[in-house]
């Protein structure tokens, strides 16, 4: 009766129900027949299992080894929930480090070439392409989803060489934004932090105060807006992606704390500051903040608020260690069955 009932059920309760599964889960649920993986490969299953999906963390850790031109590189996603628990982890082929996620998929860059990669750690395919031909010092990376039409945007930008777009798709080319960009000449913390589907930049151009930089991936047109008024003279400040806020570090605060924008559509007025207290007895973060300890500074990065108040932190205080890490939300996205890419590569 039990084969039966599934058997016969419609295919949307079937969908319903098996999009519901954790993405382990899921793995197991492709080998149970034919119509199954035919269901969990098609793209409404995916789309559906992707807005089910929770949030997760991908971590990169190279070794610096002295007198080795390439490090190995270790990936690891975990769960941001209970225990932590490890959900998939690799070794990519290739030197990289993290620029950007989105619906899954990672946007990885060799730091010693023009060359980039958009991986999907769950599916374990990777494709290759390379960056316009313009890249120099204090370039920044983005990489979202048009909401309206779905496409996947990689984004370079330059205060020299401007913006340019790669669009994910069979025979796509970098081609430069038209839209005027806002004037900068320094770029803070490459990595483009994105909410509602725009990207974002900490810029400053000359001595003036340093601002946020928005990119609409929709519309490709700019925007901008400042930091929180309480100090805009920051020496490093670091704009991060924090659940669904934007999240601005300030080197230069006394106490222990960062700032959430909770109101997007009036950033000006909606910084709201957020103070912890971390419990680790070697250091304290206001020594870090004074640049006693400047490597250990570099890797804090601040993850989840839990109900109980407890907040989960990337904190890297080991300077033999480059870490750098990203929200990703697990998915089942196929680069070549679901973005039609046909230079996609196993691993």
């Amino acid at each position: 009766m039990e084969r039966d009932l599934l058997r016969y059920l419609p295919l949307e309760i079937v969908t319903n129900i098996l999009s519901r599964l954790s993405i382990e889960n899921i793995g197991t649920c492709k080998c149970v027949c034919k119509p199954w993986l035919n269901l969990i490969e098609s793209d409404p299953f995916v789309k559906s299992h992707l807005s089910k999906s929770a949030p997760a963390l991908a971590v990169c850790v190279r070794v610096n080894v002295i007198g080795l031109e390439e490090c190995a590189k270790w990936f690891n996603v975990l769960k941001l929930e209970d225990n932590h628990d490890l959900i998939t982890k690799f070794e990519f082929p290739q030197p990289s480090a993290i620029q950007g996620s989105a619906n899954g998929l990672l946007l990885l860059k060799n730091p010693h070439s023009d060359c980039f990669h958009v991986c999907n750690p769950i599916t374990r395919e990777f494709a290759e392409f390379h960056g316009p031909r313009c890249s120099s010092f204090d370039d920044g990376y983005g990489f979202g989803v048009n909401k309206i039409s779905g496409q996947h945007k990689v984004v370079y930008c330059n205060a020299k060489y401007g913006f340019h777009v790669y669009t994910l798709e069979t025979g796509s080319s970098w081609r430069c934004v038209e839209a005027v960009a806002p004037l900068f000449d320094r770029l803070y913390h490459t990595v483009g932090a994105l909410i509602s589907g725009n990207l974002h930049w900490v810029v400053q151009h000359g001595w003036g105060i340093p601002y946020v930089c928005c990119f609409d991936l929709e519309t490709e047109r700019f925007s901008t807006f400042y930091l929180p008024a309480t100090n805009r003279q920051s020496i490093k400040p670091k704009l991060y992606t924090f659940g669904d806020h934007l999240c601005f570090r300030d080197d230069k605060e006394d106490d222990d704390a960062f700032w959430l924008l909770k109101e997007y559509e009036h950033p000006e007025k909606g910084w709201s500051k957020v103070l912890f207290n971390m419990k680790e007895p070697y250091y304290s973060l206001s020594m870090l903040m004074k640049g006693e300890d400047e490597d250990a500074y570099k890797f804090f990065f601040p993850i989840k608020v839990y109900r109980d108040g407890d907040m989960l932190i990337l904190w890297d205080q080991n300077s033999q260690f480059f870490t750098n890490s990203i929200f990703l939300t697990p998915s089942l996205l196929s680069l070549e069955r679901n973005l039609g890419l046909d230079n996609v590569i196993s691993f």
